[in-house]
């Protein structure tokens, strides 16, 4: 496999909190992943078995509070609100430094990577200072001490599903031998963390013409330099980097190319797509970022030609 090349200091993925101290060991609760025992993935990162529900409720107040104190009681739940159950809980010691990502980036990235090749569902529910099992038995925190936040708690608007849940704990092999390789791409590359923030959002997105939006603008970042033919240069070139030669090739190019045109009747408000061109469109991004992390480099304009024109 080919090196990858010192990564060169980009932002972090979208919505990284800069709350957490350097050296600081970082426990994150991951919803809808349960396991039989832990899972080591290397350099001391690990996941584990946890319990802790998530929750948030609307609540309402019917007294003004006198000054400097809380609402007084009676206070009365609403119907709006969300929970989630945690289960699973993914340890980055402070032990372990990356060169430029922080721990909530890289606990990110992670979880980006577990829906991405593992299962969908996946979601960064709670990230601490703690281990979420010590939590209950600490004083409670000072205004200022930053103990517990909650991190993906938006609803899932395209929620995308297992269709075959018995394989998740084995694809975490997967996870543990790329994860790293991911969080340099994500710092050295700018096009690359733009297609893995889109994959990583589009779930949250309640609008699909915006969501096919964003999942095009990744796939164009990555394989689009110019501005001119789009709709040819990024179908073929996507087609170039998934298919050898040959009529599986031609096939992949005309289906991009039928999905691209869905993306431009959104991009121009006049949506067409379905939910099965929005499924399509997801499936090609993640395959173009299983390809380019399995192969720990992003193409550029000069290999993707080459492919194009059968001369790699």
């Amino acid at each position: 496999m080919e090196s990858i090349d010192e990564p060169e200091v980009t932002p972090e993925p979208s919505g990284a909190k800069r709350g957490w101290a350097s050296g600081e060991s970082l426990y994150c609760g991951l919803t809808n992943l349960a396991l039989t025992q832990p899972i080591e993935l290397g350099r001391g990162l690990r996941l584990t078995t946890t319990y802790a529900h998530v929750m948030s409720h609307v609540m309402l107040a019917f007294k003004e509070p006198p000054p400097g104190h809380h609402h007084p009681a009676p206070w009365m739940a609403t119907s709006d609100g969300w929970s989630f159950d945690a289960r699973t809980q993914l340890e980055i010691p402070g032990t372990y430094t990356h060169k430029t990502m922080s721990h909530f980036g890289l606990a990110q990235t992670i979880t980006g990577l577990i829906r991405l090749w593992a299962s969908p569902e996946v979601l960064l529910a709670v990230v601490s200072r703690y281990p979420l099992t010590e939590l209950a038995a600490r004083p409670a925190p000072t205004k200022r001490e930053l103990i517990a936040m909650a991190v993906e708690t938006r609803p899932r608007h395209f929620a995308l599903q297992l269709t075959d849940p018995s394989k998740v704990l084995e694809a975490m092999s997967w996870v543990a031998q790329h994860w790293e390789v991911a969080a340099d791409l994500r710092c050295s590359s700018a096009e690359f963390g733009l297609a893995m923030s889109a994959c990583e959002e589009g779930q949250f997105i309640s609008n699909t013409t915006l969501t096919m939006v964003s999942l095009w603008g990744a796939l164009e970042a990555l394989f689009s330099p110019s501005t001119s033919e789009l709709r040819f240069r990024v179908s073929a070139l996507i087609a170039a980097y998934l298919e050898p030669p040959g009529s599986q090739r031609l096939a992949m190019q005309q289906r991009v190319a039928k999905l691209y045109d869905k993306r431009s009747a959104a991009a121009h408000g006049r949506p067409s797509h379905q939910g099965d061109d929005l499924l399509a469109t997801y499936e090609l991004l993640r395959k173009v970022l299983i390809r380019i992390i399995e192969q720990r480099k992003v193409p550029s304009r000069e290999e993707l030609e080459a492919r194009l024109f059968g001369a790699a």
